[in-house]
């Protein structure tokens, strides 16, 4: 993805080196474990939006790496311990860590991790506010998991997904800019303007993976279509096609009820036109984050940040 932007290509080069380095391989059983869930084949995208918005100033690698680690570290613990929850066997097309390790070593990994991430956020020399940022970004990951959780077997309303999004996804995107945001040496505006960039991004990221739930092909991208649904959820899409017409949402049951496929779901959600009311919601917080950019002092630094939003 970054093919076009040697500094940053090369500094997410550097920082798989770096992250390498914070999880030796054969020294420590957690880190052989933590290492294995770290390098499992992400986007690293957190990372690089931390890199992207530390750029415009005066950069210092120092001060990124650790950040941008803190913050991939952090996401990795919530991935385990939500394979733990939904009893996931596969992870980006691998077996998850409880799969592979039992449930009470990915619990212990999924800790290990957090307590890294602390570690790393120290290393870096944030001021406590920041680093207080970071912290608050995992209190609000947590507390939407846990609404994810109890909403299950229910579809929801847009208004109650996007609040639960934010949470989950939205936060640590708006942690990622506003602290490498802040390492550029920006004042309160433009890191408030970054931060609320990250959560608008985050929440696009979010509904571009559950499109990928509706669309997926499992070889490609490691999840069978559906999966989200099959542990209770119901993205973006089916919500649109429950709201649309209620025979989807009636077939939602029946699917929890084991009286229908998968597939019979995704067909009618499909005839509903609940992808393409999924996309456009999308597409308008694209556009939020490109009104974002605009307003920003050194918005012709951006065009990392741009390319993901291409890409979304």
């Amino acid at each position: 993805m970054w093919e076009n932007h040697s500094f940053l290509k090369n500094e997410m080069a550097e920082f798989e080196t770096y992250i390498q380095g914070k999880f030796p391989a054969g020294k420590a059983y957690m880190d052989d474990l933590s290492r294995e869930a770290m390098f499992s084949g992400g986007k690293r995208i957190r990372p690089a939006l931390t890199v992207i918005s530390a750029m415009p100033g005066t950069y210092d690698r120092g001060k990124v790496f650790p950040v941008a680690a803190a913050i991939e570290a952090l996401h990795t613990a919530t991935l385990i311990h939500d394979d733990i929850i939904d009893n996931a066997d596969m992870r980006r097309g691998k077996p998850t860590v409880a799969q592979k390790h039992g449930t009470n070593i990915a619990v212990y990994t999924g800790d290990y991790l957090l307590a890294t991430s602390v570690l790393l956020l120290a290393e870096s020399g944030l001021p406590l506010d920041l680093s207080a940022r970071v912290a608050k970004a995992a209190k609000m990951i947590c507390v939407g998991e846990v609404n994810q959780y109890l909403s299950r077997y229910n579809v929801a309303g847009v208004a109650s997904y996007i609040r639960r999004v934010m949470k989950k996804t939205g936060i640590l995107f708006a942690a990622s800019c506003s602290s490498g945001s802040y390492i550029a040496g920006a004042d309160e505006k433009q890191m408030n303007l970054m931060a609320r960039l990250g959560l608008n991004l985050g929440v696009a990221f979010q509904i571009r993976d559950d499109l990928l739930d509706i669309q997926s092909d499992v070889k490609k991208e490691g999840k069978p279509t559906g999966k989200d649904l099959s542990e209770g959820i119901a993205t973006l899409p089916f919500i649109y096609g429950a709201l649309k017409d209620k025979r989807v949402g009636e077939k939602i049951e029946a699917y929890y009820k084991g009286l229908v496929g998968i597939k019979d779901v995704v067909a009618a959600v499909r005839e509903t036109g609940g992808v393409e009311s999924a996309l456009k919601l999308k597409m308008r917080y694209v556009r939020r984050c490109y009104d974002l950019i605009d307003q920003l002092v050194y918005k012709e630094s951006m065009a990392p940040m741009v390319e993901i939003l291409q890409w979304l």
